[in-house]
């Protein structure tokens, strides 16, 4: 029987990767006038931070220490000794720690804060401070990277995760401002297995990926930390499978009683006899017009995974040779646990997680025109068939992409008209929006509450944004306003050959009642996004998206990634994105902002050595976080896969807290 199970024990090579704070067992002479934040705004000036030799160009002196703390490496009683030594002539470091905080910091920028983390071991310890941090992240008014329903807020030793929301945020943010955007950070991950297909979890910290032995025999879905400091780190969990998993699909979502974890959503196929006769199916692709060799079985499955077990098995003060990882992994239950398993002789697409009235929903295509919504807490099932166009009852109707709009009652349904299988040039796409069934009733023939047609367009893939909304932790500062202005709806036609990208844009409408609803009256066509050479395609988010190009006769699972850009929504309205004039959102937490790009659409500057393989060898996944501007992609028969940032990601630094402990001590003594 196969069983899924925590990766306490695999061993890993040593990865070429250097943490960020490099500087923790060195020590540099203060610099009498700080950095200032120059053209590559925030992220470049905590970059250049990080690495104090190279602004100063101070000699810099090698400190060896005996190695106490799992994390850092440093002897932490001894630092903390010399931080607190009162006979300094400092009468500024004499001030008490609550007085920094809570008089000096508010009234400070980040820039201002970094460059007091130079000036000693005392103000380096000061600006770990979680508080510092947090109430940074409170007076953001830029799109942040969502907290994880598990992060507890109110405890001290997430610092370093606060801290990395708020750089993260920032940076990702100005990059998608600058005139010339760029991911400056690269490094390769090794992840033990090939990797088929993945999906970033918002925050970019956790991955979960469909992967496969080098045989191609045994398949498994893993999670991924891909923000620990050890470079080392294996996978947190697998799910062994029968065969090849396709069309994931993952989200945070809350299961029994409210318990905050990851779903995880996944096809597979297997023949309907059960018998193979010869054939590998892992190797079809995972589009459904493939043409199978027999009739084959389509199953639809969920699973979910408890973050509180990730979480401590992703702690970085516990290192994985450790026997307290190996004891936490050891008293753990089995992570995956079952939630739905949905068969169908149709093929199955479109695959959607979302939740309603705090309640965890999915929804599937299943061919040719029925939408099935599973509730994943009873199991119960209910569906809706999209009836054919009297005028187009020739051509095949074929849905292209759904969104479920739960606060409205409705599902957004996309539908492809093939004219061209009849004589036309060109197909024609339809914009409907449905009525959600009631619980439990199947096959429900339903007619379009409203509609919009989509002339003249050859597409080779439909895509709508999503309307994410981030659970809120039940310590978590409230970052979301359920009435507020909810982002407009884009949707994305990536045309044939060089016919480009069309982006369309539904804007919500407040009813009089006071609450926000689409209304396909209100659809207008945005923007057109061409390349000479190549073709255009899109992996879309709420408030952004990442545009890729291909060669146009490339149409394998594996295409020639040529170059990656930045696409933002300009109907996208938030105070903090002006017109001419400088924001005012976030004057009191950053000294300066870029303006609002002219282009919607402009190419990331690459200089990774690795994105020139990809171009040559095709890539076998591409996922995204546009939270962090995270790229994570993988290639066909490697090991590896490669992940892009827009700036390092702050090592954990935890010395605060264990000075904060002696530091009462020392006065307690006093």
């Amino acid at each position: 029987m196969r069983r899924s199970h925590w990766q306490p024990s695999i061993e890993l090579p040593s990865l070429l990767e250097k943490l960020w704070f490099e500087d923790i067992q060195k020590e540099t002479r203060p610099s009498p006038i700080g950095p200032t934040l120059g053209e590559e705004g925030l992220d470049g000036f905590y970059q250049t931070l990080s690495n104090p030799g190279r602004i100063l160009q101070i000699p810099r002196v090698n400190k060896r220490v005996p190695c106490e703390n799992q994390v850092t490496g440093v002897d932490l009683e001894k630092e903390s000794v010399e931080a607190l030594d009162t006979r300094t002539p400092s009468y500024i470091q004499r001030l008490p720690v609550d007085l920094w905080i809570d008089e000096i910091f508010i009234h400070l920028t980040i820039e201002d804060v970094i460059c007091l983390r130079r000036v000693n071991k005392t103000l380096f310890l000061i600006t770990h401070e979680p508080i510092i941090w947090k109430r940074f992240l409170v007076r953001l008014s830029i799109p942040i990277p969502p907290l994880r329903p598990s992060l507890r807020w109110s405890l001290d030793l997430t610092s370093f995760q606060i801290e990395q929301l708020v750089v993260k945020a920032i940076c990702a943010d100005d990059n998608w401002r600058r005139l010339s955007p760029k991911l400056s950070y690269t490094r390769v991950v090794f992840a033990f297995y090939e990797v088929l297909e993945m999906k970033l979890l918002p925050g970019g910290q956790y991955m979960v990926a469909s992967v496969k032995d080098t045989a191609s025999r045994r398949f498994y879905i893993c999670i991924f930390c891909l923000d620990h400091p050890d470079p080392n780190f294996p996978p947190l969990a697998r799910l062994p499978l029968p065969t090849k998993a396709f069309n994931i699909e993952a989200r945070f979502l809350p299961w029994h009683e409210g318990r905050p974890g990851i779903m995880i959503m996944y096809s597979q196929r297997t023949p309907e006899d059960g018998h193979l006769r010869g054939y590998d199916l892992s190797e079809l692709s995972a589009r459904p017009e493939v043409d199978p060799p027999y009739p084959l079985r389509h199953d639809c499955l969920c699973t979910f995974v408890d973050m509180e077990a990730l979480e401590l098995l992703s702690d970085p003060s516990i290192t994985r040779k450790s026997q307290a990882f190996r004891d936490r992994a050891a008293a753990l239950p089995q992570p995956f646990q079952y939630v739905i398993h949905f068969v169908s002789n149709a093929p199955i697409e479109q695959p959607s997680l979302f939740e309603s009235d705090g309640r965890p929903f999915a929804a599937v295509v299943q061919r040719p025109n029925e939408i099935v919504i599973m509730d994943l807490l009873t199991n119960q099932l209910s569906s809706i068939k999209c009836p054919r166009i009297p005028v187009f009852d020739n051509a095949e109707h074929k849905i292209r992409a759904i969104r479920v709009l739960p606060k409205q009652n409705q599902v957004l349904v996309i539908r492809t008209l093939r004219l061209r299988k009849i004589d036309q040039h060109q197909d024609q796409h339809t914009m409907e929006l449905h009525t959600l069934p009631n619980a439990g009733v199947l096959g429900v023939v339903s007619l379009p509450d409203d509609y919009a047609l989509i002339t003249n367009r050859n597409a080779t893939s439909i895509h709508i944004s999503d309307n994410y909304e981030p659970l809120i932790g039940p310590d978590h500062p409230f970052k979301h306003d359920p009435k507020a202005r909810p982002p407009p709806l884009s949707i994305y036609v990536c045309g044939e050959e060089l016919e480009g990208m069309e982006h369309f844009n539904i804007d919500p409408v407040l009813s009089h009642d006071g609450y926000w609803f689409y209304d396909l009256d209100w659809y207008v066509e945005q923007a057109t996004v061409k390349d000479p050479k190549y073709g255009v395609r899109i992996i879309p988010g709420v408030h952004r998206a990442l545009v890729y190009t291909v060669p146009c006769d490339d149409r394998s699972d594996m295409p020639k990634i040529k170059s990656l850009g930045r696409y933002f929504n300009t109907e996208y309205q938030l105070a903090d994105y002006p017109y001419g004039h400088p924001p005012q959102g976030d004057l009191s937490v950053v000294r300066q902002r870029y303006l609002r790009p002219e282009h919607e659409h402009v190419p990331f500057r690459l200089n990774s050595t690795a994105f020139q393989h990809i171009a040559e060898t095709g890539c076998s996944a591409i996922t995204w976080d546009e939270s962090t501007g995270r790229v994570c992609i993988a290639t066909q028969k490697n090991l590896k896969f490669l992940i892009m940032d827009v700036k390092k990601t702050v090592a954990p630094d935890d010395r605060f807290a264990q000075w904060r402990r002696l530091q009462t001590m020392l006065n307690s003594e006093l």
